[in-house]
């Protein structure tokens, strides 16, 4: 079982905004608690763009620190190759 988890990457630097955080300090990405409708929500954000609207802070977390990762690869699968044009 695993003992760390995004959650731990986030500090508060003011109340209901998280700012997730590289081992070199470096923001890599943000929550912020809102209400949406009367309901409150987690609203994830990486790179400048809207990842989406969390119930939780810990999924919120989860899904920005996936998109860091992310991030680092090669980018989007782009699905298999057509080959149709070898076919001899």
């Amino acid at each position: 079982m695993a003992s760390w988890h995004p959650i731990l990457a986030a500090d508060e630097p003011e109340p209901g905004r998280w700012r997730l955080v590289d081992s070199l300090g470096r923001e890599y990405g943000r929550v912020d608690i809102v209400r949406l409708d009367g309901a409150v929500r987690y609203r994830a954000e990486f790179d400048g763009r809207v990842l989406g609207w969390g119930t939780t802070l810990r999924g919120a977390c989860e899904r920005v620190h996936q998109a860091f990762v992310r991030s680092h690869g090669p980018g989007e699968w782009q699905g298999y190759p057509d080959f149709t044009h070898a076919e001899g």
